[in-house]
């Protein structure tokens, strides 16, 4: 729900009067309910280096969008522990990086 960074409007997009209100903004929905955790397009792989499951893409695309301090992420088993805590091992993709992810090829 990249929304509330991307979408503009006459005071900013919401994550950015988010900071100047310094408000601390949680995601909720990091993985949409596993919708995110599978099925991702290919060419985004590349995109998130160091991630191999596109769980890992989800939660790095989330804890490096500019404003989020907290991506919650529901885990149900272990493996899903193991595969998503991988990520905490990686930098936030840089501003650069994050956003080449908006502009349109």
């Amino acid at each position: 729900m990249p929304e509330a960074f991307a979408q503009r409007s006459g005071g900013g997009a919401v994550l950015d009067q988010a900071a100047r209100l310094d408000i601390t903004v949680v995601a909720s929905a990091s993985l949409l309910q596993a919708r995110l955790a599978r099925d991702l397009p290919g060419e985004l792989a590349a995109q998130f280096p160091g991630t191999q499951t596109d769980a890992q893409r989800a939660i790095q695309f989330t804890r490096s969008t500019p404003g989020i301090t907290v991506a919650l992420v529901g885990m149900s088993n272990p493996a899903h522990v193991s595969e998503n805590l991988a990520v905490s091992r990686l930098p936030a993709l840089a501003e650069e990086q994050y956003s080449a992810l908006y502009a349109k090829g």
